[in-house]
């Protein structure tokens, strides 16, 4: 059951068009912020620090489920740091993390 729903959570990703992202300015300072490095932030998002630079400066999109992944961190370290500029990405982004499914049974069957 859960793949249907990490499906669906991919298409609604896509649909959003990135609204859960910060600006790039933004990313950056939040990750510099709390004094992370790119590659501790690329290890935690099991992609390469390449890869997070891209997302990080806006020339490239991360998909989901990183996407999602991405931006509860972002959320939480503005959380703890405060943002400067839009904040309007907030909301969509601590919705972002999917509710743990992978401890509980299926009951109702395929």
């Amino acid at each position: 059951m859960s793949e249907i729903f990490a499906a669906v959570d991919a298409l609604l990703a896509r649909a959003r068009d990135g609204g859960d992202l910060p600006e790039p300015a933004e990313r950056e300072r939040l990750r510099k912020a709390a004094g992370l490095t790119q590659v501790e932030v690329a290890e935690a998002l099991q992609t390469r620090r390449e890869t997070f630079a891209k997302w990080e400066n806006g020339t490239a999109q991360p998909r989901a489920p990183k996407r999602g992944a991405y931006a509860f961190l972002l959320a939480g370290l503005a959380d703890i740091h405060g943002t400067q500029g839009p904040d309007g990405w907030l909301t969509l982004a601590r919705q972002a993390r999917p509710h743990d499914t992978a401890h509980q049974p299926d009951t109702q069957g395929e």
